[in-house]
């Protein structure tokens, strides 16, 4: 796969996220916030970014072995 097909691929992957989940996966990996400092932001507790950031985690694993990325 070339690099634009991958970054298409993610990029589908992200839009598919729930708003909340993708919101707080593009703080931490984008904007390299800490999962207190979401937290915060956010109003969620710590667990709550934690599972957030399992699910786009684990959204973005099944992407990569669908694709072989």
């Amino acid at each position: 796969m070339e690099e634009g097909d991958v970054r298409r691929v993610y990029r589908r992957t992200l839009l598919a996220m729930p708003r909340k989940t993708r919101r707080i996966f593009l703080m931490h990996r984008l904007k390299c916030m800490t999962y207190a400092e979401i937290s915060e932001q956010v109003g969620i507790g710590y667990g709550g970014v934690e599972y957030h950031m399992m699910r786009a985690l684990a959204r973005c694993r099944r992407t990569a072995s669908v694709h072989r990325l």
